[in-house]
């Protein structure tokens, strides 16, 4: 296997070191429950973003202390609605908590990282950001650091532009942080097999009514966008397991990596059990900088029972449908696939 996963956003082959879990909350302000706060009609949680193990804080995002810089701060600038964004801090100050919210949105996020990995003298955080199903506009992302003696460095702001993506009961997404081509593949109970050389179905009119709605550096005609999507819609969905690849169809460029990657897999808004790899849902790993292209390795596994499935009333049938044409790039994975 080519791929390295990991639980915990730990890159692997980099020296982890432990980090003092000391609070960066003062006695006097106010944890909330994400689920009872929203501004404006408006919640982080619900309608843009979440953060494993942070917690949220009320009120103005935290001033800088010091006025100094965070370090240098990475991010994916594009975005889809239940996709993911790994910010990832490089600095030569040692951090015991971060800070993460939106450029005009009241709240924010407090992220203690557990681990760090060290490039030289320089210490490197990852913070795992995941965008809700509801998320769908334009933010500027606020990143600050504290460290251990309570310094708080100048907010970070990084853009991130909302790309439209479609969505049915059934919705599976890949993230990765760098321009390589890493590919989605969806295997259905029925053998179907939904990636770059079939995306899906659309009708008459030439709407995609299922399938594969982003093919990202395709062919490494870099796009950017590091992100794909699967949507199946309810009448589509049927009884059965599903088995979910993860593939760097190409490398693109070896001297860029390590490449962090994450797969989620929701049915009806909820993450599903997965029944591979401990259960995780997410799941996260990473590509080393030079890994070999054509790994096609399954990641999440799960099923979905007869009493789960609803069908829309007089829904369609995968008959109904025309199959999507294929596109010159479609093609040109398909051949060079073919010689692998």
């Amino acid at each position: 296997m080519k791929k390295n996963f990991f639980n915990g956003l730990m890159l692997a082959g980099l020296l982890l070191a432990p980090m003092a879990l000391t609070s960066c909350l003062n006695s006097d302000d106010e944890t909330i429950v994400l689920e009872d706060y929203k501004a404006n009609g408006k919640s982080l949680q619900d309608d843009y973003f979440t953060i494993e193990n942070a917690e949220y804080q009320q009120g103005a995002f935290p001033a800088s202390t010091d006025g100094s810089s965070i370090g240098t701060v990475t991010l994916n600038n594009q975005a889809l609605s239940g996709g993911m964004n790994f910010i990832t801090v490089r600095t030569t100050r040692v951090y015991r908590c971060f800070y993460v919210g939106i450029d005009g949105v009241s709240g924010y996020y407090v992220y203690r990282p557990t681990t760090y990995t060290r490039e030289g003298s320089y210490y490197v955080y990852t913070i795992p950001v995941y965008y809700t199903p509801n998320y769908g506009e334009d933010i500027d992302m606020k990143i600050s650091g504290e460290t251990e003696g309570g310094d708080r460095s100048e907010p970070y702001k990084g853009h991130v532009a909302y790309v439209e993506s479609q969505s049915g009961d059934l919705n599976i997404n890949l993230t990765f942080t760098t321009a390589k081509d890493v590919d989605l593949h969806l295997l259905m109970p029925d053998g179907t097999e939904i990636y770059y050389g079939n995306r899906g179905e659309q009708d008459s009119a030439g709407n995609q009514i299922y399938g594969l709605d982003h093919d990202s550096n395709a062919g490494c005609h870099i796009d950017n966008l590091n992100n794909e999507n699967i949507f199946i819609p309810a009448s589509m969905v049927k009884a059965g397991t599903y088995r979910v690849f993860v593939n760097l169809y190409s490398n693109c460029d070896t001297s860029v990596g390590p490449t962090t990657w994450s797969v989620a897999a929701r049915f009806r808004g909820s993450y599903v059990t997965n029944q591979l790899n401990g259960g995780l849902n997410p799941m996260n790993g990473s590509y080393a900088a030079r890994a070999s292209s054509g790994d096609k390795t399954e990641v999440i596994r799960f099923t979905i029972t007869e009493a789960q499935v609803t069908r829309a009333a007089g829904g369609a049938t995968f008959g109904s449908f025309f199959p999507i044409p294929l596109n010159d790039m479609d093609m040109m994975k398909l051949e060079e696939a073919s010689w692998k």
